[in-house]
C-alpha cells in the first residue's frame, strides 16, 4: 500500500470538438486502424476470475476497479501490474475516478461506499448513512465537484453530489419519482455524466427508460423518454457527450445481445432530441467512451466506432468488454479473465 503515494497524480483532462465529415483519407485511416488492431493481445492485470468496471488512466497510470471490490494499478508501458487495495467488506467496484489529489473508488451492493485513496497512500473508506441501502451506479468528476446516482428507493432516484474531491456529499434537492420497473445500470460506471460545474445528466432503464438533465446542480430535473423496448434487462446502459450539444446514448438488452434495433441513439441538441443512428451498433453495448473526436463503444459482442458522431458506427473487434478508456495512443478494453486490450487510436 506504501507505493500507492508513487502511483496517483492529478487527473487530464481532454478537449472535445464536433466532427462533421469523413472524408477519403478518413476512410482510408479507418481501414488501416481496423486491420492493425484485428489480432489485438490480451494482457492479463489480475486473477483470471475477475474483471473491471472501473477503468482509470491519467498521467501514465491505469487503475481499474474488479468484480472481486479489488483496485490495480498498472503501467501501460511496462503492462507490469499491483494490487494496491483489497478489503473483505468491499466486494465489487463498480465504478472509478479522480479528483485532486485522490483516486475515488465505487462500491455497489445492498449500501453504497466510497473509497478514498490519497497521494500519501491513506486509504479511507466511507459508509454514509444516505447511502444505506442504496445500490450506487455511477459517478463522474470534475475537478473538486462530483455527482452520483443510484437506484430508486422510496420510489425515487437516489441522487448525490459534492463539492470536496468526495469527502463529504449531499443529496441533490431535485427529486426525481421513477416509473415502476425504473432502475440504472451499474455496468461500466458511465450512466451518469457531470459536464461542467451545474449541469448534472444521467439515464435510467428497465420498463421504461430515461435521459435526465440539470441545468442547475440537481436542485430541478428535465426529461426525455428514449425508444427502447420495455423489459427489466433492457434500456440505456451508457452515456457520453463530447460537448454541450453531441452527446451518444448506448444500451440495448444485456440478455439478447445480438438485438441492434433500438441500441444506440445520437443528439445534437444538448439531448432534447434523440435520433436513431443510420448504421448502428453492433448490439447491446454497455460503455460509450469518445477520444480525438471518435466515438468507441464496447459489449458482450464486440467493439465499434464512430467518426461522426454517432450517425453511423464500424465494427472492428469481437469479443466481450465492459469498459473503455484511452492513453494518447491506444484505447483500452477490460475483458474477461481478468485481462485488458490495447487498441491503436485512430489518428485523423
Amino acid at each position: 500500500m506504501n507505493n500507492v503515494k508513487n502511483l496517483i497524480r492529478n487527473s487530464i483532462s481532454s478537449s472535445f470538438f464536433i466532427l462533421i465529415g469523413l472524408g477519403v483519407s478518413a476512410q482510408l485511416s479507418t481501414k488501416r486502424y481496423i486491420k492493425k488492431n484485428k489480432n489485438t493481445e490480451s494482457v492479463q492485470y489480475g486473477d483470471s476470475s475477475i474483471y473491471a468496471r472501473g477503468l482509470l488512466f491519467m498521467d501514465d497510470r491505469l487503475f481499474l476497479g474488479n468484480s472481486d471490490g479489488s483496485i490495480y494499478y498498472m503501467n501501460p508501458k511496462s503492462k507490469e501490474s499491483q494490487l494496491i487495495f483489497k478489503k473483505k467488506k468491499i466486494n465489487e467496484i463498480r465504478d472509478i475516478d479522480v479528483s485532486g489529489n485522490k483516486i475515488i473508488a465505487m462500491h455497489s451492493g445492498e449500501n453504497g461506499k466510497i473509497i478514498l485513496l490519497d497521494v500519501e497512500g491513506n486509504i479511507h473508506i466511507l459508509a454514509l448513512e444516505i447511502w444505506e441501502g442504496v445500490f450506487l451506479d455511477g459517478m463522474d468528476f470534475i475537478g473538486d465537484r462530483g455527482f452520483m446516482m443510484g437506484d430508486p428507493t422510496q420510489g425515487a432516484f437516489n441522487l448525490f453530489h459534492t463539492n470536496d474531491s468526495g469527502n463529504s456529499w449531499d443529496k441533490c434537492k431535485g427529486n426525481i419519482l421513477a416509473t415502476p420497473g425504473e432502475a440504472g445500470f451499474a455496468a461500466s460506471g458511465t450512466n451518469v455524466q457531470i459536464l461542467n460545474d451545474s449541469t448534472y445528466m444521467f439515464v435510467s432503464g428497465g420498463l421504461k427508460s430515461r435521459f435526465f438533465k440539470s441545468t442547475n446542480n440537481g436542485k430541478t430535473w428535465s426529461n426525455v423518454y428514449l425508444p427502447y423496448y420495455s423489459s427489466e434487462s433492457t434500456g440505456a446502459y451508457s452515456m457520453h457527450f463530447m460537448n454541450d450539444s453531441i452527446g451518444v446514448i448506448v444500451g440495448g438488452d444485456y440478455l439478447s445481445p445480438e438485438l441492434k434495433n433500438n441500441v444506440s441513439f445520437y443528439t445534437e441538441d444538448g439531448g432534447k432530441t434523440w435520433l436513431n443512428p443510420i448504421n448502428p451498433v453492433g448490439g447491446y453495448r454497455s460503455c460509450v467512451f469518445s477520444k480525438d473526436n471518435v466515438y468507441y463503444s464496447s459489449g458482450r459482442n464486440g467493439i465499434d466506432f464512430s467518426l461522426d458522431g454517432g450517425k453511423n458506427w464500424t465494427a472492428f473487434a469481437q469479443g466481450s468488454y465492459f469498459s473503455l478508456n484511452a492513453t494518447e495512443t491506444h484505447l483500452i478494453a477490460t475483458t474477461k479473465f481478468g485481462s485488458i486490450q490495447f487498441f491503436e487510436l485512430i489518428k485523423r
